[in-house]
């Protein structure tokens, strides 16, 4: 990771960074090209004013896209920017000009840009939280858009503005923090440590039992939420399913209702989602593809192809080699044939290969990037059948799977893995604890050999 920090001519209320001995290079109007264009992925350039050098942004003489700031990130550099956006001001080697008329080179429109604070107050976004971000007055706010990740936001007039955020360009990223005259230089400088180290974030509030409720991982690929009954495990599962439209009415089929208040889902997983939502209406700044199962779905009503239960045989065959094809017999029923030409309905399976086929046509249908699996114990899978629906679930192409669990057995196996793709959540009431595989293992009371016996420690989120 290298850092460096660019220190303009003109004058600029951001100074403060450039006069704090951060021990990083600092870049001039002429150095601050050379860096940049030596620069990209893993790098990090702070600027230490808001007006930008016309080394870096030369608009409208070269498209937005070939200016060097635009190709730095374009290569993966992230700029930690303070002040006004769009770029207002040019600094011409010491000659401060205008740009904000010559035009916008970020997708959104600003929603205010006069010099007063829209709101005194704005307030982190789960992002916010992450970063450890200290929100102050909201100047010049944005719209809320997919392409951007909130740090800190402003209620307004009913709806949400973006005061503080990311966004994402190429492989790198634009970070807009202190929208305020209030600027801690320290902290500015701290950013791309905290930006490098930023996991998965899970904020709900008022969802069921779950009044505000927040949980800052580390990164991981599995996630296993354990705890007793009635701690709100199935609840944080369905709050994230939210977030994609197409579990409403999973969850109302379940549970009678959705919720009887508004509640609010934050989710941060490389991107940023948002729902509110309530028994009669839920809005998202964008879709998740998220996948929710209980495991006592049925199977999935969908016009099954060809390629759809090849696929499906494929996967279902690593369970049970002597599994020949899956298919559609001509009254639409699932069948399955095996080697020997024994030829079964899916009604006729048991409970644990019922389930197993239920998760991988589901999976296979919908392709989804997020895997929510409530109470796997349900499954009825055989222990060795279980270690091998482990090993399916560590090579799946998604981005995050919750499996919640009550039972040693479940979680005992895959601790066993010692993978550091899995990490092991406990919830007690509105506080939680990651832990190892190593560190659950360490902890597991073998006296209860079918419910959860980890104790929680003291020292808790």
């Amino acid at each position: 990771m290298e850092i460096a920090v660019y220190c303009g001519k003109v004058y600029s209320w951001t100074d403060e960074i450039c006069k704090y001995n951060s021990g990083y290079p600092i870049l001039d109007y002429n150095s601050v090209v050379n860096w940049v264009s030596s620069h990209g992925e893993g790098s990090f350039l702070i600027f230490g004013t808001d007006v930008i050098p016309y080394t870096l942004y030369d608009y409208p003489n070269r498209p937005v896209s070939e200016t060097e700031i635009f190709k730095f990130m374009e290569r993966g550099g992230t700029v930690i920017w303070v002040g006004d956006t769009p770029f207002y001001y040019v600094d011409k080697n010491g000659v401060k000009e205008e740009i904000f008329s010559k035009g916008n080179p970020f997708p959104f429109i600003p929603k205010n840009l006069e010099h007063r604070p829209v709101s005194e107050k704005s307030e982190n976004s789960i992002v916010g939280e992450m970063l450890v971000y200290d929100p102050k007055e909201s100047w010049r706010p944005v719209e809320a858009i997919p392409s951007l990740v909130p740090i800190s936001i402003v209620k307004q007039g009913g709806g949400i503005l973006y005061s503080t955020w990311i966004y994402k360009y190429g492989r790198g990223k634009f970070v807009r923090v202190y929208d305020s005259p209030y600027v801690n230089a320290k902290y500015v400088l701290s950013l791309p440590e905290k930006l490098s180290k930023l996991g998965i974030g899970v904020r709900i509030r008022n969802y069921r039992k779950l009044k505000d409720f927040k949980m800052i991982l580390p990164r991981f690929k599995i996630g296993v939420i354990l705890g007793k009954n009635n701690v709100g495990k199935t609840s944080i599962l369905e709050a994230i399913a939210m977030l994609d439209s197409n579990n409403v009415s999973k969850i109302r089929a379940f549970r009678g209702r959705i919720s009887n208040q508004v509640a609010e889902t934050e989710l941060f997983l490389n991107e940023y989602y948002r729902v509110e939502f309530s028994d009669t209406a839920s809005s998202r700044i964008k879709d998740a593809k998220v996948l929710l199962i209980y495991s006592h779905n049925i199977i999935p009503t969908a016009t099954f192809d060809s390629s759809i239960l090849r696929k499906v045989t494929d996967l279902l065959s690593e369970f049970d080699p002597n599994i020949f094809y899956v298919y559609l017999s001509a009254g639409n029923e699932l069948r399955v044939l095996f080697n020997d030409k024994t030829d079964v309905s899916i009604n006729e399976l048991g409970y644990g290969y019922k389930s197993l086929l239920n998760f991988i046509l589901s999976y296979v249908v919908y392709q989804p990037k997020i895997i929510l699996i409530d109470d796997l114990e349900g499954f009825s899978l055989h222990p060795e059948l279980l270690k091998q629906f482990y090993d399916l679930l560590l090579r799946l192409d998604v981005d995050l799977i919750l499996i919640t669990t009550q039972s040693s057995d479940v979680y005992a196996y895959l601790a066993e893995k010692r993978s550091d793709n899995v990490r092991f959540i406990l919830i007690n009431d509105d506080k939680y604890e990651v832990l190892t595989s190593e560190e659950v293992l360490d902890r597991m009371d073998y006296e209860d050999l079918r419910y959860t016996a980890l104790k929680i420690s003291s020292e808790v989120h």
